[in-house]
């Protein structure tokens, strides 16, 4: 099994809670029958979000203390992203961002920052005119233990989600140091590791000092682009922070953070942790003596504008994101997305996507939520 498909069962899981153990805690925590609350649910699911129960219990929805039937409605299942971005997007410009080399090339030719491509691995007929093709175990050997400069990331060619993303710390003339792994072979790299999947292999970013003592991972700001009539609006910026043993961002991976992120100051607003499905807001950074809330991001004038080149660069895509790293040079475009994660932004602001600005922007794209 691939690092791949461990990756993507693992993330599938996150989903998969005991609904029933779900549900008599927020009984519990509501003072209402887990009936009361069963029948809430179906009827707030009929609704233009069609929320599943998990999603539901996860927003903490039934909690009618706190929410009014506005607020509530306002929330979107992330099972709706796919078919709503199809109304928005272009498929033809699809590849652009969702193939890494093509968008890393694209990018590149425009002058855009972004990490240096050292080679790809790809079993295909494929060329990469601009980078070394490595095709199996014996071209893994020779480059890594000739011409690699460490460390480097390597992700899927045409992945979401970080999925099978691994971080290749240095090797010998028999092993590969793989980060959060013990050492394999380079036939394990190319078998176990890789697959049958083809790969990216890029040098990897180094954070800024912003980050020390947080992560040696890569961070980056997630800001979600929308083109209008009047040109680009950005309603949200969230910050992914990979934490402990992490070497990628995503929020499925267990004890990662999210941070909402003031789209104008680059000013964090708070932060969300995640655990058994259940959120927890913090006021100062989990596990460390640092606040972080109240803080801004460095270089976030530089970051707007990186990412509204890149967004305007893929306006036929008029839902889409931006993912940035930060760091002492300025800003790093690592990933172009089509689309992106409704829940991402639901999760980060404790608050329902479907606010009046995107509600309109939604329709202004022919997509009809009933």
């Amino acid at each position: 099994m691939s690092v791949y498909v461990e990756d993507v069962a693992q993330m599938l899981g996150k989903n998969k809670v005991n609904l029933a153990e779900k549900l008599t805690t927020a009984a519990r925590a509501s003072g209402r029958s887990p009936i009361a609350i069963a029948l809430d649910f179906y009827k707030l699911r009929k609704q233009r979000g069609k929320l599943k129960f998990y999603e539901y219990l996860m927003y903490k929805l039934y909690d009618r203390t706190k929410w009014t039937d506005d607020a509530r409605s306002r929330f979107i299942s992330a099972d709706l992203h796919w078919p709503t971005i199809d109304k928005c997007n272009d498929r033809q410009w699809w590849s652009v961002t969702e193939d890494k080399w093509l968008s890393s090339s694209i990018l590149g030719a425009h002058g855009i920052p972004q990490p240096k491509n050292a080679a790809v691995f790809d079993r295909s007929a494929r060329a990469y005119p601009d980078v070394p093709k490595l095709e199996g175990a014996e071209d893994l050997r020779n480059f890594l233990t000739t011409s690699a400069e460490f460390p480097l990331f390597a992700k899927n060619l045409n992945g979401m989600w970080s999925a099978g993303a691994v971080r290749l710390s240095g090797c010998t003339e028999t092993h590969v140091m793989v980060d959060g792994r013990d050492p394999v072979t380079f036939d394990d790299l190319a078998t176990e590791i890789f697959g049958d999947r083809g790969y990216l292999i890029q040098h990897c970013v180094k954070p800024h000092s912003f980050f020390k003592g947080i992560t040696d991972a890569v961070a980056t700001v997630r800001c979600v682009n929308l083109i209008t009539d009047e040109g680009l609006a950005v309603p949200a910026t969230v910050l992914k922070l990979p934490m402990g043993n992490n070497v990628a961002d995503n929020f499925w991976r267990a004890g990662n953070l999210l941070c909402h992120l003031d789209p104008e100051t680059g000013e964090v607003l708070k932060i969300v942790s995640s655990r058994n499905g259940d959120l927890t807001y913090h006021d100062t950074l989990p596990g460390h003596d640092r606040d972080l809330v109240g803080e801004c991001l460095p270089h976030w004038q530089a970051l707007r504008n990186v990412n509204e080149q890149v967004a305007r660069m893929h306006a036929v895509n008029r839902f889409g994101s931006t993912d940035i790293a930060l760091t002492e040079d300025g800003p790093v475009v690592i990933e172009v997305n089509n689309g992106s994660a409704f829940e991402l932004v639901q999760i980060a602001t404790g608050q329902g996507l479907l606010t009046d600005e995107i509600l309109a922007f939604f329709d202004s794209c022919g997509v009809k939520l009933q």
